[in-house]
Order: C-alpha cells, then sequence, then structure tokens
C-alpha cells in the first residue's frame, strides 16, 4: 500500500577552519548556512558541483559527500517519515531530477544541494524542513535572483502527486466495485458467453458470462472496471450485426448474445 521506505535527512555544519579559511565559499556567508542529504533505503542522496557529469551523488549516509575531513561535519538527522512511493517510483524520480541538475548548474544561493534535497523530499511526498535552505533562499531573494528553483518546480510536482493520489483513488474505487461483483461463471459451464467490453479509457476486459444473465450484469462489469462511465449512464453496442442493448433485464439468450460477443459503449 501506500507506505513507502523510511526517509531522513541528514543535515551537516561547515567544519571549523571552513569559516574562518577565506578563500572557502561558506565562509562569505553567516553563521546558519547547511549541507544536507536525503537517506534512503540505505544510500544518502544529494547534489555538488564540480567535476563533468551528473551532480546527483549517492554515497553511505553520515558522511557529507561521503568523505571524511571534508569541509562539513555532521551536525543532526531529521526523520521525515515514510515516502509515499514505492522503490522503484523512487529511482523513476531520480531519474526525472538528475537532467535538472547537472554539477555545472551547482550554485550556492539559487541551485544548491538542499534544493535538490527538497525537491526529492517532495517527490518522496514527505516535508523537507525549511530552516535548512533558509539562508540561500533569502540570499536569492536579496541579490534579486528571480522565483526560488524548488518554487519553480513545486506546481508540476504537486501536480504529478495529485494525479498519482487519483489514481490511488480510482484502484481502490475499481476494487471495491469488482467485489461487489457476482462470482464469474465458470470455463466450459453450459450456456457460457465469453464477453469482450472496449471501455472508454481504451482498456478491453473479458469476463464469461451465462445465457441466463442480463444486459444489467455486463453493465455492472463495466462500471467495476472503468471510472469514466457512470453506472447506467450508457448503453452496449454490438457492431457486428449492429445491435443496441438498452433494456438492462434482458438475459443475454433472450438478446440473441451467445457463445461470444465483442461490445462497446455508447455513453448516454
Amino acid at each position: 500500500g501506500g507506505m513507502g521506505p523510511v526517509v531522513k535527512l541528514n543535515v551537516y555544519k561547515p567544519a571549523p577552519q571552513q569559516q574562518t579559511a577565506g578563500t572557502n565559499t561558506v565562509s562569505q556567508v553567516p553563521g546558519g548556512v547547511y549541507h544536507s542529504g536525503v537517506v534512503i533505503n540505505g544510500r544518502e542522496y544529494t547534489f555538488g558541483g564540480g567535476g563533468g557529469g551528473c551532480g546527483i551523488v549517492d554515497h553511505a549516509p553520515g558522511l557529507a559527500y561521503g568523505q571524511k575531513g571534508g569541509s562539513w561535519i555532521y551536525y543532526q538527522t531529521v526523520e521525515l517519515g515514510n515516502a509515499k512511493i514505492n522503490s522503484s517510483e523512487i529511482q523513476k524520480a531520480l531519474s526525472d531530477l538528475r537532467p535538472l541538475f547537472p554539477s555545472s548548474s551547482y550554485n550556492l544561493m539559487k541551485k544548491n544541494c538542499n534544493h535538490f534535497c527538497e525537491l526529492f523530499c517532495m517527490k518522496l511526498g514527505v516535508t523537507y524542513p525549511s530552516w535548512v535552505n533558509r539562508l540561500a533562499k533569502m540570499g536569492n531573494t536579496f541579490q534579486g535572483g528571480g522565483m526560488d528553483f524548488v518554487d519553480q518546480h513545486k506546481a508540476k510536482i504537486k501536480a504529478e502527486e495529485k494525479k498519482r493520489n487519483q489514481k490511488i483513488a480510482e484502484k481502490k474505487e475499481l476494487a471495491s466495485r469488482q467485489s461487489a461483483l457476482k462470482a464469474e461463471a465458470k470455463d466450459g459451464a453450459a450456456g457460457a458467453v465469453l464477453v469482450q467490453v472496449n471501455c472508454p479509457s481504451g482498456s478491453k476486459v473479458r469476463r464469461r458470462f451465462l445465457e441466463t444473465d442480463t444486459i444489467g450484469d455486463i453493465m455492472e462489469f463495466v462500471y467495476a472496471n472503468d471510472t469514466a462511465v457512470k453506472r447506467k449512464g450508457f448503453e452496449l453496442v454490438q457492431r457486428m450485426p449492429h445491435m443496441t442493448f438498452s433494456n438492462h433485464a434482458v438475459t443475454l439468450g433472450a438478446a440473441g448474445i451467445k457463445g461470444r460477443a465483442n461490445l462497446f459503449i455508447r455513453k448516454l
């Protein structure tokens, strides 16, 4: 179900020597600058500049960029709860983010490791703690840097999330409709009819009925397989020979449906 792996955020502070070294970018920023990495499925994911290729890297959790004695020291771990997506969707989320974060695009104010972590968290369906990147966002606004990188992508991710939730809700709804259907006729039962229905959603669904079942039974089956149709808000149509079945109470035998049938939907 909707519960994916546990998500944590490792947060790091500049190592003491970094705060005084005049050449280091970190020193030009007052206290309160942090590095972060998202920990999920035993790896820590973050974003960095330098070097060619993709700026999104992963390493064993607990050391910034996986390096001992680097510019960052471990500060704290924030528990973010369970991801709302499963492990294969997590990999897809990372593939979607990779092209947005080439290492050459790294910028301390506009697009740093925390911007990546915030977007990744959003795709995972967990909330990134805003204090971790507050300084860069303030600095960016102060420098007139335009709309924050995360905000630009927020709407798109929110729309994806909404679509995903709709899909989950639809699946649930159809499952409950399907559980209410009467049992399918046995293969080889006397008077069995194999019915294929071409749904508005583009899917084709098949089920065995009996000649003693009704047109209404087939309609309930369609309703249980496609959220695009309203219950009884459509009729069944056969193209060859052309026939329309709108009387729910009539049996398949009486309607002339025997052996097998290929039916289409006409919305009313």
